[in-house]
């Protein structure tokens, strides 16, 4: 059974406050009916109603309410799968009702007064939220109903009090119109003013009443003494502006009195300004009520006020203070973004890897180059222990400065291991500082990365090398090339020689046939000597190429033909055995800005490298083919194999330092890493490109003079 309501509860005219709820639960839930149902103990009533008026027969589907235990949610999921709705007119007929939900309306006193119901025509589940979001107004609805229940019983009790005061004043005038009866009941009255003077005087608010034309009626000695008078005599018959008050504002409290008595409806907590006579400003807390004489009539009106000054000052003080508050800490929020963003941008500018780990060592923050170092995101590291990130045989010494870092202050690492995403061992010193934020400690630490300076140890060593061997080899092309010059003046002048036995010995009597056959022999001889002899003079001069560096890295016009060819020679024992040599050479190229032995030192590697990629091979079987040409105004000089190539996975590494796809003890990694600075350096790049099993193709660009 629906409870029911006093007081006129259910109305049937609609209220935004339900239209609303039953909006937004309908949003919500995504339901296209939605509707608040309110009975009393004559007919149901809806309250407010979404989607439900645009069905032909809204009622229908208003009181449609399957058997439910009392107090609790109704809930159809399916209302053709529940015995409860299966067989009822509106799930066998259109418009097809499927899916009900009626959620209990209770009063204070628990009993049901009505249903907050939602409505499809295909089967529905609410999820988590939804239920919650639903819950949440149906409580919504039910204090809307105790509120507005509340309301008409405050309502009715002020009737009932104005009713009362009205009869009260009726039976004043008519006790002053029968004289013959005052005697009887001016004992009563004195007894009641007696008791009403003694309310009023203990009360600790100021009460007054005036008529409708702003006169005083009567006061108590509390405001009396507010307005600065001896007695509540003194205040009746007077208006506010008789009494001293400030003309605005007599008017407002004028206007206050008229709307109370003209509506006839209390008014409650008004703030209002009072000034007194000595400027001193003061807030009053005011309410206002009706008095109505025995015919209903609203005569005169009743207040009563209480001094909100010192609250107001608190309030106003407790203000100020908020604000300041809020003041200091929007600077202080400034100054912390600001000193965030100051630690944000020099971790960011930092050239070394920074990390900043929480007192467990676990990683809290880490700049882009750290990133970079490791090869991971910051996703991956944060919340990973950081001594976790060193090889395993290094962990452990990772994880013993981590904790003397917490308890000395700082940390020093010169050599310490940190994995790579790959699986490499990456050479780092660790340099470590404790910081501290308030209660919280934090670790920052710096991580170096010693590839670069163990890369320029390297280069020195290998530059030292090709300097040492480049003064041996100038000193052996020179012991060399003064034999050979001989040598070549000897066999030149030997040809002569059997030139003229040639022309001469048939001539002579008794010569020996044998003799004159092998002449030709002795002739070809001596050609592959001399033949031998200017190859050897051409590997020398290369040789001299390649030893001669110049001043320094002092820059000067190459010919870059001239360059190759030297270097070509040098590398021919490699060569031949393994593929053909094909030379496509641009006319008239123009010399390039650089170092002749520098760049001889780079051809002579990646020609080498070539070979080695070809191997095992014969020429039959591969080929390298050097091409020059004008690119764009500068000079590309390509130098490609056809070897087995560079897998794609590798190739974005083959300049890093220190790599190399060769076995152990070949090759240092750092032929291609030199190569490639010796190029950057002289204003030129360096490119590769490469496909696997097909070979591999390196192109040099260089500025030309």
């Amino acid at each position: 059974m629906l409870a029911s309501s006093p007081y006129g509860l259910f109305e049937q005219s609609p209220e935004p406050e339900y239209e609303d709820i039953v909006r937004h639960a309908a949003e919500c839930c995504e339901m296209p009916i939605v509707f608040i149902r309110i009975a009393d103990q004559e007919r149901p009533w809806i309250k407010a109603s979404a989607g439900l008026e645009l069905l032909a027969d809204p009622m229908r589907f208003g009181t449609f309410s399957p058997p439910q235990v009392p107090g609790e949610a109704c809930l159809v999921e399916d209302a053709r799968e529940d015995a409860r709705t299966q067989n009822h007119p509106l799930v066998l007929g259109e418009p097809s009702l499927r899916f009900y939900l009626a959620l209990p309306l209770h009063n204070e006193e628990g009993g049901q007064v009505g249903a907050l119901c939602l409505i499809d025509h295909v089967p529905r589940r609410l999820n988590a939220l939804q239920s919650k979001i639903l819950e949440h107004l149906r409580r919504q609805v039910e204090t809307q109903l105790r509120l507005h229940e509340q309301l008409l019983e405050a309502q009715e009790r002020a009737s009932q009090m104005e009713e009362a005061q009205a009869r009260l004043y009726a039976l004043n005038e008519n006790l002053l119109i029968e004289v013959r009866q005052r005697q009887h009941i001016q004992r009563e009255l004195l007894s009641q003013r007696e008791l009403l003077t003694q309310a009023l005087a203990h009360i600790p608010f100021a009460v007054f009443w005036k008529d409708r034309d702003g006169r005083f009626l009567g006061c108590n000695d509390a405001f009396a003494q507010h307005l600065g008078v001896s007695s509540p005599q003194d205040v009746i018959g007077r208006t506010d502006l008789e009494l001293g008050l400030l003309p605005h504002v007599a008017a407002a409290y004028r206007r206050d009195d008229v709307l109370v008595m003209d509506s006839g409806q209390t008014r409650l907590g008004i703030e209002e300004p009072f000034q007194r006579s000595n400027g001193e400003e003061l807030w009053l807390l005011t309410s206002k009520v009706p008095l109505r004489d025995p015919d209903g009539k609203v005569r005169s009106v009743l207040g009563i006020f209480a001094d909100l000054t010192d609250r107001r000052r608190q309030e106003a003080t407790l203000q100020k203070a908020l604000w300041q508050v809020k003041q200091y800490a929007a600077l202080l929020e400034t100054q912390v973004v600001a000193a965030s963003e100051r630690v944000r941008r020099l971790m960011e500018a930092s050239r070394d890897a920074v990390f900043v780990l929480d007192e467990k060592g676990r990683v809290l923050e880490l700049n882009p180059v750290a990133e970079r170092l490791l090869g991971r995101t910051a996703a991956e590291l944060l919340g990973m222990p950081f001594d976790l990130l060193a090889p395993e045989p290094e962990r452990l010494v990772l994880h013993h400065a981590l904790e003397e870092l917490l308890a000395r202050g700082t940390m020093r690492l010169e050599e310490q291991g940190l994995r790579s995403a790959q699986g490499e061992r990456i050479s780092v010193q660790l340099i470590g500082s404790l910081q501290e934020a308030g209660e919280a400690r934090r670790q920052l630490v710096v991580a170096q990365d010693l590839t670069e300076k163990r890369r320029m140890e390297q280069q020195n060593i290998q530059n030292d090398r090709l300097a040492a061997m480049g003064v041996l080899t100038a000193g052996i092309a020179h012991e060399i090339n003064n034999p050979i010059s001989y040598m070549l003046a000897n066999l030149d002048l030997l040809r002569q020689w059997e030139d003229d036995l040639e022309q001469q010995l048939p001539a002579l009597p008794g010569l020996p046939p044998e003799l004159l056959e092998r002449l030709p022999e002795a002739r070809s001889v001596i050609a592959d000597c001399i033949e031998g002899s200017l190859r050897i003079g051409d590997i020398v001069r290369g040789m001299r190429l390649l030893s001669h560096t110049g001043q320094g890295d002092v820059l000067s016009p190459v010919d870059i033909h001239r360059s190759l060819d030297a270097v070509l020679h040098i590398a021919q024992g490699e060569l031949k055995h393994t593929a053909r040599l094909k030379q496509d050479y641009a006319r008239n190229l123009p010399m390039v800005l650089g170092s002749e032995g520098r760049l001889g030192q780079v051809f002579l590697n990646l020609i080498i490298n070539a070979v080695h990629a070809m191997r095992p091979g014969s020429p039959a079987d591969h080929v390298l083919h050097i091409r020059s040409r004008l690119d764009e105004g500068q000079v590309r000089i390509d130098i490609s194999d056809t070897g087995h190539g560079i897998p794609p996975e590798v190739l974005p590494r083959i300049f890093d330092p220190f790599f190399t796809t060769k076995p152990a003890g070949i090759g240092t990694g750092l032929g291609l890493s030199i190569s490639y600075a010796i190029i950057q350096k002289m204003g030129g790049s360096m490119r590769v490109e490469s496909r696997v099993g097909h070979g591999t193709t390196f192109s040099l660009l260089l500025p030309s003079v």
